[in-house]
């Protein structure tokens, strides 16, 4: 699992791609702006009023304007701030902090509403009625209804994880062909969730690596399950390397007190508990490397899931599907059953999906079904039929073709090969179900 041990690392040209994806699906246009309302990334799908509107120097003028302050009216708000810009469309802001600095924002929207549901003017309405040209435009923007502009808004608080690993590394959003503005303008933003962020959540991942309490801790809060357990993996991986079972017994218990670090910032009131399961899972004697990665990560998802009750949410989002993954990799879900889990269209969820991963949703899954068969063929004795049939593959024959699609290597190729390079490291064997083959 190795290759898949350390997060893909973004560029901004990676930040660019999530909210073309997320207009691409939404059919709304997206910008991200700083503070002057002025744009730090492309324009995503903007309409063609907007972009004639922005062609006019005074009239671009009273855009970033409009920006601007739907960001900050959001920020102090602290929630996503619907209202009509001064063209007479609307839009939604989400804003993007800093700590405690307010940076900028991310602006959705430029459709038209019916009377009844028009929110009110966030400034004052400017003077191009009477353009026969900006009137056509304006007659050809979609009417949407406040309850969709309203949900487009959620499912984009959604995408903040995936977001924030942007934000991790620091990046400068003007470099993405930032449109307008003069260099003052192209500073690097700082971006942070509208929510849950804490100074840990901001270091960049280098530095989090050198402290995975940390790690651990701020993918809890960032409700990210998959980036937690692949640091429980980074930590299992050195304590099983050379099969010796001081280290494997001495990494079990740092990992343990990692995940105990954790729950007593984002769950305190399970940390009793949590020490008298992890005291009685020792006591259960000692566990191969596979059955220490479902300890690890049955400890974690008690954590989290403590942390998602005392932060509850009203509506499922991404974060949510993909962390159903990660807690249940064996399981081969359609794509169907995810959208029907998030009451969206099979349709939406394939666009929106891949916009955030980089992936098709077939291929992400299984990809996770995978990396679980190289650890269970690596760290198990179990025969690969049952192996087979645990993940949940209807055929053992195709499950070794995907296998060997992903790997190069038949299931039983693989589990040689581990044995064969662990057996070459100070002479120990892949830790299995066979106890004894730990060398004490």
């Amino acid at each position: 699992m190795s290759e898949s041990r350390m997060p893909r690392r973004p560029n901004p040209e990676e930040l660019q791609r999530v909210l073309e994806g997320f207009s691409g699906a939404t059919g709304l246009a997206t910008v991200a702006v700083d503070t002057q309302g002025v744009p730090v990334t492309q324009l995503c799908a903007f309409t063609e009023f907007c972009r004639a509107m922005r062609s006019d120097p005074l009239r671009s003028k009273a855009c970033h304007g409009c920006d601007a302050h739907g960001g900050l009216q959001a920020l102090l708000e602290g929630t996503p701030q619907v209202y009509r810009c001064h063209a007479g469309l609307v839009d939604f802001s989400i804003p993007l902090t800093d700590g405690d600095a307010y940076v900028g924002a991310i602006l959705c929207g430029q459709v038209r509403m019916s009377e009844h549901e028009m929110p009110e003017p966030l400034l004052a309405q400017s003077d191009w009625h009477g353009d026969p040209h900006l009137e056509e435009l304006y007659n050809k923007v979609p009417v949407v209804s406040r309850r969709r502009l309203e949900a487009a808004a959620a499912t984009l608080l959604g995408l903040h994880n995936i977001v924030d690993l942007a934000i991790h590394n620091k990046l400068g959003l003007g470099d993405v062909g930032a449109v307008g503005g003069d260099e003052s303008s192209k500073r690097a933003l700082s971006l942070v969730p509208p929510a849950r962020s804490t100074a840990a959540d901001e270091r960049s991942p280098e530095t989090q690596r050198h402290n995975p309490t940390e790690v651990i801790t701020a993918a809890i809060r960032r409700e990210d399950l998959r980036s937690a357990f692949l640091e429980a993996v980074t930590v299992l991986d050195a304590a099983y390397a050379h099969g010796v079972l001081d280290q494997v017994r001495e990494g079990r218990t740092r990992l343990d007190e990692m995940i105990l670090a954790a729950a007593k910032v984002c769950s305190p009131r399970i940390v009793v508990q949590l020490r008298q399961l992890m005291v009685r899972e020792r006591q259960r004697g000692d566990l191969d490397r596979y059955e220490a990665q479902l300890a690890a990560e049955r400890f974690i998802c008690m954590v989290l899931d403590e942390y998602q009750r005392q932060h509850p949410r009203r509506h499922r989002e991404i974060g949510d599907l993909l962390n159903d993954i990660a807690r249940h990799p064996e399981q081969a879900i359609s794509l169907t059953e995810a959208a029907n889990s998030l009451h969206w269209s099979p349709g939406h969820l394939s666009k929106l999906f891949k916009s955030v991963t980089g992936c098709t949703f077939v291929s992400y899954v299984t990809g996770r079904r995978v990396e679980r068969a190289k650890l269970m063929l690596a760290s198990t004795q179990m025969p690969v039929q049952k192996i087979s049939a645990e993940l949940d593959f209807s055929q053992v024959n195709y499950f070794s073709r995907v296998f060997r699609a992903s790997t190069g290597m038949s299931p039983s190729e693989y589990r040689r090969h581990c044995l064969s390079r662990e057996e070459r490291h100070a002479g120990a064997a892949v830790p299995g179900s066979n106890k004894g083959r730990l060398r004490a």
